[in-house]
């Protein structure tokens, strides 16, 4: 009898335990029969003890009516107590109510069917959590990837979310905007040089480094323009899929690679000016101190005869007359080609235009000074096609073959005399000029028409560089192209062709 009593107490003990566990675990526990009628209801699911054993052998919907609590709420909880005794597995629902100061809360229900030894139902389990709080912070989250997503949306740089195979599930409106929303793949629009963009994507997915130190990219935009970008990635897991995404944001490089362009431009305008102006300072070291020491020593010698300071052998003026007057000339026309220079740098030389016969103009030029050089040859001049007048500068026209053939004969001593032709076609006309002289050196075909340059193999032959850039400017002025073919020792020919009367 004493062990009996001993097992009686030991069990109401283990009995004790058990409803004291359940009465304070932090969880609404309730137990019912198949029936749904709460057999079990802890503390946390009804505080009041008279309420605890009251709803005893009553279900939901007596519940409802008593509490004045809604009906759906019965209808729902007996919707999912009876599917989980349907399956025979726990049934998993949120429900929403609201407390006495009428605020939401949020409440994660379950019911579990246990079976008996014989695979009946015995009772259902039921038991709720309170997660009000896990949904206000979720809440939170969302407002904050509200307030994100609209920073991101505002944001000047180009934006994507994708998935670690490239496959896009977010685009910023700046995107939108410059890509087009076409595109499903980062690497369908994103190019770069040597597929950096996609190694630096899959090494970042991988290692969250970056293969190349070379973070620059390019797309076309919705015109087909090239738009140059940097980059830069950040990785994250999705809240909602828990997968896996890469951040990629996007800089419009463009205005920084143009103003390095034009910061590089004018770096090499500053140092050709640089470079002109040493030439310059050259140029008049020589030309002009030149011509002023011939001048002044043929003025002291007609000086010194004036004062009969030779009195054997009187000195033949006239040569050293002729010498000041070319001189003077040569002086005057490195002055005249400065002003040129002069207006072309500031904008102020403009057409002078008029119907003009450019044989006529060449015939002229050649007859002048060519017909004959000064060393003796004569130039060749032929025309071939019908004749055309043209609306044209002839001042210009005639600077320009001034110059053209001037170099012809200067850039050829000792050699057969250099040949013009105007030629009329479809299209155009054309003059060209072909001389058997020293040729140019091929370094110096690309400084051509750059004020003060000059040849390596020019010698002593005269010259200031101005020649073919006037040229070159005043062929530009009239709509016309400047072609140049030259080898040392076998010569050079200039081809310039114009375009018929544009300016009508």
């Amino acid at each position: 009898m004493g062990a009996q009593n001993s097992l009686i107490h030991t069990l109401q003990k283990e009995n004790d335990f058990y409803k004291q566990l359940l009465f304070n675990i932090p969880a609404d526990i309730a137990i019912f029969d198949t029936a749904h009628k709460y057999l079990y209801v802890n503390k946390l699911a009804l505080s009041a003890g008279d309420s605890r054993s009251w709803i005893i052998g009553k279900d939901d919907f007596d519940y409802c009516a008593a509490y004045n609590k809604p009906i759906e709420l019965a209808i729902n909880r007996r919707s999912y107590f009876t599917e989980a005794l349907a399956e025979g597995v726990q049934v998993e629902f949120e429900e929403v109510n609201k407390n006495k100061e009428g605020e939401q809360v949020f409440n994660l229900r379950k019911f579990f069917p246990v079976r008996d030894q014989h695979g009946g139902h015995d009772f259902v389990i039921g038991y709720g959590i309170n997660i009000t709080n896990i949904r206000s912070r979720e809440k939170l989250q969302i407002e904050r990837e509200k307030d994100f997503r609209h920073l991101i949306d505002a944001m000047e740089q180009l934006v994507v979310v994708c998935t670690h195979d490239g496959l896009l599930t977010y685009t910023n409106p700046m995107w939108r905007q410059t890509a087009g929303a076409n595109p499903k793949n980062i690497f369908d629009c994103i190019k770069s040089s040597s597929g950096h963009f996609l190694e630096n994507f899959a090494s970042y997915v991988a290692t969250e480094q970056y293969a190349h130190a070379n973070k620059i990219a390019w797309l076309l935009d919705t015109q087909k323009n090239k738009v140059r970008l940097s980059y830069h990635f950040a990785k994250f897991t999705d809240y909602n899929t828990n997968k896996l995404h890469v951040a990629i944001f996007f800089t419009n490089i463009n205005d920084i690679i143009r103003a390095e362009q034009e910061h590089k431009k004018a770096e090499r305008a500053a140092k050709r000016l640089s470079q002109l102006k040493s030439n310059f300072i050259n140029l008049v070291s020589h030309e002009l101190r030149t011509p002023l020491s011939i001048i002044l020593s043929s003025a002291e010698i007609l000086e010194m005869q004036a004062a009969n300071q030779f009195q054997k052998t009187p000195i033949a003026a006239s040569k050293y007359l002729t010498r000041i007057t070319h001189q003077v000339d040569k002086m005057t026309k490195l002055l005249t080609d400065f002003l040129l220079i002069s207006k072309i740098e500031s904008g102020n030389l403009a057409l002078q235009l008029s119907s003009s016969n450019v044989v006529s103009i060449l015939h002229k030029v050649a007859a002048e000074s060519f017909m004959p050089y000064k060393d003796g040859r004569n130039i060749l001049v032929t025309t071939k096609g019908t004749r055309k007048m043209q609306i044209a500068d002839s001042n210009m026209l005639q600077m320009i073959f001034e110059n053209l053939l001037s170099n012809a004969f200067k850039y050829s001593p000792d050699t057969t005399a250099p040949k013009a032709q105007i030629r009329f076609q479809k299209n155009k006309w054309t003059l060209l000029v072909v001389d058997a002289g020293i040729g140019m050196p091929e370094k110096y075909k690309r400084e051509i028409f750059t004020a003060f340059v000059r040849g390596s193999n020019v010698g002593n032959i005269e010259g200031t560089g101005l020649g073919l850039m006037l040229v070159q400017y005043l062929v530009q002025q009239h709509l016309g192209q400047i072609h140049i073919k030259s080898s040392i020792h076998k010569g050079t020919a200039i081809l310039i062709s114009f375009p018929y009367n544009r300016f009508e």
